[in-house]
């Protein structure tokens, strides 16, 4: 063989597949070789269309033979032969998983909610969750809102006992008081940065700011009328579901005691099975998992291993003074948006060096090889609301489509609910997706705010910290089309 002719097949530089011109070429050359006379191979003669009609089925074996070769490598390989190839190296691709949430289920003091009980939602083909709790119920013990009354008339000595948390608050009574001035002198020793407390129609609320929060309450002199307590369901659907808060209020499974349920906090959200292009991106990141001691390895960990984390980033303090965002000297602060506390702090226990503490307001108890409980903090994003308001109007040239306000909220949303966590908002990026949305648009005006409420929107950016997230609703977004 001439150093100079091409090589085909499997090389010292891959694998190098022969095209339909190269074998229709050779294919003639071999023949009239063998023949050894110059025969016609133009697209009218005998030769060439025989000649054609073999070449197509010899291309089809390359180009399937480049495939079986491509299949062996994550950066080549696609479906089934992507996940064999990733299971070399130990990785098995991610299924889709089911979202989770908090519900609040409000009745009678000592409900019990079984396992399986479902729960909806309220609105138009709306979701559907199921209990997963074995021994859920509404209970005093574990509650996050509690109704009291007083019953019959103040009676002037008569002390008023109310327990949270194993901390009694009393009130005796005095002539002239009435039920409110009872109810608000043990809602104000009871209230604190946890738990919040009102007064209205004769009906004290005390209330957790937090499903983490839960308090256990008992009562002297005034009558629990309803409790709250928080139990943990799971959409029966796989996939990404995530309802507005307030909107899951549907009980489908009755329980005598049970009268009413409500979703107030935020769901973690599930994920669709894992595409070819979020596996690449895992095998790269393999490098990190297998490894401990490092901030890179304690983040790929917590997402590739827990259930429902959306983002995760960690952060450390290798210096011997407390840095600059509060973190105690040699110790790592992990950032986690999602999952079950128990099993982020297992996993940081799993990961981070030894000696090494941990940083943040959220805990968990992780345990060892020998069963001893380590307790593990870690933090929240705070979620930071975003209200979008634009304004587009029409270019001459092109018509907008009659959808086209639709449209631009729901690229605006999904825009949004792509940002990670301390990703600034710069509203510069979200032009691209008003243009993609709808074609016909020739002009945009983007303001923005955050908080709460909607305060004064804006053309500047929004900050996010590194301990925040943008969050960002259909309900916060408002499109104008002129």
């Amino acid at each position: 063989m001439a150093d100079n002719e091409a090589v085909y097949g499997l090389t010292k530089d891959g694998f190098r597949r022969k095209r339909l011109p190269e074998i229709l070429a050779d294919i003639n050359k071999r023949v009239a070789d063998r023949l050894g006379v110059e025969i016609q191979t133009g697209s009218n003669s005998l030769f060439g269309q025989l000649h054609g009609v073999y070449a197509y089925e010899i291309a089809d074996l390359w180009e399937q033979a480049e495939d079986v070769y491509n299949a062996m490598y994550p950066n080549t390989a696609t479906g089934v032969s992507l996940a064999n190839a990733a299971g070399l190296a130990g990785i098995v691709p991610v299924a889709g998983t089911k979202s989770m949430l908090t519900a609040t289920c409000y009745g009678t003091d000592g409900t019990s909610i079984p396992y399986g009980a479902r729960i909806a939602s309220s609105a138009q083909n709306g979701s559907t969750w199921s209990c997963i709790e074995d021994d859920a119920a509404i209970t005093s013990s574990k509650a996050i809102y509690a109704a009291l009354v007083i019953r019959g008339d103040i009676v002037t000595g008569n002390t008023y006992k109310l327990t949270v948390n194993d901390v009694e608050t009393s009130y005796t009574a005095v002539d002239k008081d009435t039920a409110v001035t009872v109810l608000n002198a043990l809602s104000k020793k009871v209230g604190s940065d946890s738990i919040k407390t009102s007064i209205d129609n004769n009906v004290l609320s005390i209330r957790a700011s937090s499903a983490r929060s839960a308090f256990r309450i008992s009562a002297k002199g005034l009558t629990i009328t309803s409790i709250g307590s928080p139990v943990r369901f799971q959409c029966i659907n796989i996939g990404v579901v995530d309802p507005n808060t307030g909107t899951v209020t549907s009980i489908v499974t009755t329980m005598p005691g049970w009268s009413a349920v409500n979703n107030e906090y935020p769901a973690d959200v599930g994920q669709d099975a894992e595409s070819d292009v979020a596996l690449r991106q895992r095998w790269n990141r393999s490098l990190y998992a297998r490894a401990s001691a490092m901030t890179d390895a304690i983040s790929a960990g917590i997402k590739d291993n827990i259930i429902g984390v959306n983002d995760c980033t960690t952060y450390e303090n290798n210096t011997d003074e407390v840095d600059s965002d509060g973190r105690p000297p040699h110790s790592v602060e992990v950032v986690v948006d999602g999952g079950e506390d128990a099993a982020i702090a297992q996993e940081i226990w799993r990961l981070k060096a030894g000696g090494i503490d941990t940083y943040g307001s959220e805990s968990a108890l992780a345990s060892d090889v020998k069963g001893m409980l380590h307790t593990i903090h870690f933090n929240r994003p705070d979620r930071i609301k975003i209200w979008l308001k634009v304004t587009v109007s029409k270019n001459p040239d092109r018509d907008l489509a009659p959808s086209a306000a639709s449209d631009i909220a729901k690229a605006l949303l999904a825009k949004g609910q792509a940002q990670t966590m301390g990703e600034d908002v710069v509203l510069q990026r979200y032009f691209a997706a008003v243009f993609q949305a709808a074609p016909g648009v020739g002009y945009i005006s983007l303001t923005a705010t955050s908080g709460d409420t909607a305060g004064t929107y804006r053309t500047d950016n929004i900050d996010i910290s590194l301990r925040q997230i943008a969050a960002f609703d259909a309900a916060r977004i408002e499109v104008n089309v002129s």
